[in-house]
């Protein structure tokens, strides 16, 4: 088969072509905008792209925002469905003076504010000590409503709410004569409530007024209209081996019986929730910690909630 020979104008036309698609470059697929990042002294703020809710995590008595982060996949799970995360620096309280409720909430507001946060769906949780704090905050809001905060639900991760029964079971693990090295901590907490509350059977009314949470009426009234979680892993062989304690120790039995207070008041929306080998604690097997809340299905809670 012959070949035409080419001409001047299709030698010119090749090089026009050429020109044209070395010119030309592939779009480069989208990527979603990253998270903004505040750090400050008081909290760090991670807000996603598109922001429909607002989520308020405190830590553990000795932890921070950094340790938050790292046990829990709590953060990226809600960043990853629009909802921005106020890690709060928070710590060391199992009670809270008025003074020290106030400074905290304007704190949280002041973050609003600066960072143009929608708040209208405002979810606060901790873990241990952390759930303390958040339970303080959440009568505060619901007693006080802020219009830049709208509180829609509120969770606590095996926290020692009922001060009372703190007390009791602190003081048993300090009489009792085995595990020495994890005594401590119970020795703490029963001076300090001793210098401020001293026994709860001597005081059971000053227990009341300054616990998170106790199973009465009187101490659950306030959040009876409001979604509240209540999560624990009740290992009892672990703590028996690894403690010494009983069930009736656990943050676990007294979380039952607030459940159970919340349920009578009228509480429609309190659940106690339970889970099983979910605890892992800085790597290591453990019960009390972040780990045991599901991020999936919390995440899912927020957002009915928030709808």
């Amino acid at each position: 088969m012959n070949r035409m020979p080419c001409t001047n104008s299709c030698l010119a036309a090749a090089w026009v072509l050429a020109v044209l698609l070395g010119a030309c470059h592939w779009p480069e697929p989208s990527k979603a905008a990253e998270p903004r990042e505040i750090h400050t002294a008081d909290y760090d703020l991670i807000i996603p792209a598109e922001q429909k809710a607002l989520l308020i995590l405190f830590p553990c008595f000795s932890c921070d925002a950094a340790d938050t982060r790292s046990e829990s996949k709590i953060t990226n799970e809600a960043l990853a469905n629009g909802i921005a995360v106020l890690l709060m620096h928070f710590n060391r309280h199992i009670f809270m003076t008025y003074a020290e409720r106030e400074a905290v909430i304007s704190t949280i507001e002041q973050a609003v504010k600066a960072n143009e946060l929608n708040a209208q769906n405002t979810f606060i949780g901790g873990f241990s000590s952390g759930g303390n704090v958040s339970v303080l905050l959440a009568k505060d809001l619901l007693n006080s409503p802020r219009p830049d905060v709208g509180l829609k639900g509120l969770f606590a991760v095996d926290s020692p709410l009922d001060l009372s029964h703190l007390y009791g079971s602190s003081k048993r693990r300090v009489e009792r004569p085995s595990f020495p090295e994890y005594k401590d901590e119970g020795r703490m907490i029963v001076a300090l409530l001793d210098s401020i509350l001293r026994d709860p059977t001597t005081n059971p009314t000053g227990y009341e007024v300054v616990s998170p949470l106790m199973n009465t009426e009187a101490s659950v009234s306030p959040l009876k209209d409001l979604p509240v979680r209540f999560y624990t892993e009740p290992d009892t062989t672990w703590w028996r081996v690894n403690r010494g304690d009983r069930y009736e120790d656990l943050n676990a039995y007294a979380l039952g019986r607030i459940h159970g207070a919340l349920k009578a008041a009228g509480n429609t929306r309190a659940e106690f929730i339970t889970t099983k080998d979910r605890g892992i604690q800085h790597g290591n097997r453990h019960p009390h910690a972040w780990s045991i809340v599901d991020e999936k299905e919390l995440v899912n809670w927020i957002q009915v909630l928030s709808n």
